[in-house]
């Protein structure tokens, strides 16, 4: 069955890049049959080439018009819009022949919040789920990450966003070449416990940071 990867982070984490370059690294050196789906209908351009775009039903652009929306009020209506076309975008590439691909790789809205914390989110990933194998990829921007409470924030919002969707969600480091704290940045993917460690160590001390 083919694999689905749903890139889901905060806005400026650099999902739509990682996903370029995930794209062409599976492609060129595992000769996978790659899909891209954008489902972002804010992205002014995209620097890889879906093979299904949101933006082709609606933008956010055509969303604060017809509606008069503010950039907000237009985000949350675009998950609404996003329930009402499922059939359309399910009836699409690469959805309605998933067997002529290995992989699906989806962006997801820059805001993640009107996303994922959004009923359009659970309706979505509950139609996927039934004929593909789906694993959130949670992307997390190492040069956000400066301090502990950084950390955790992170680290629970991976938690809350798994129980929110119970789907099996991975947390993936981006932009470790600028990170200014690379043992933080570790311990977020390899030991997350040892976080809740030093910040009851500070917090015993009078203070977190």
């Amino acid at each position: 069955m083919t694999i689905t990867a749903a890139f889901i982070g905060p806005a400026g984490s650099g999902k739509t890049t990682l996903i370029s370059s995930y794209s062409e690294w599976l492609r060129r050196q595992l000769f996978m049959r790659v899909a891209i789906v954008n489902l972002d209908p804010g992205v002014e351009e995209t620097i890889y080439k879906p093979l299904f775009d949101i933006r082709s039903i609606f933008t956010l652009k055509t969303i604060m018009k017809k509606y008069n929306l503010g950039p907000n009020g237009a985000f949350l209506k675009s998950s609404e819009l996003l329930i009402e076309n499922l059939d359309l975008i399910f009836s699409s590439e690469p959805f309605n022949d998933l067997d002529e691909w290995d992989i699906v790789l989806i962006d997801t809205p820059g805001q993640m919040e009107t996303f994922i914390f959004r009923p359009a989110s659970s309706v979505f990933f509950e139609k996927l789920n039934k004929i593909t194998n789906i694993v959130l990829v949670f992307v997390l921007d190492a040069s956000a990450m400066k301090t502990i409470a950084d950390a955790i924030t992170l680290w629970f919002l991976s938690i809350l966003i798994q129980a929110k969707t119970g789907l099996t969600t991975v947390p993936v480091i981006n932009k470790i070449d600028i990170a200014e704290n690379v043992e933080l940045t570790r311990m977020i993917v390899e030991e997350p416990e040892k976080l809740m460690d030093l910040a009851k160590k500070q917090l015993s001390e009078g203070f977190i940071s």
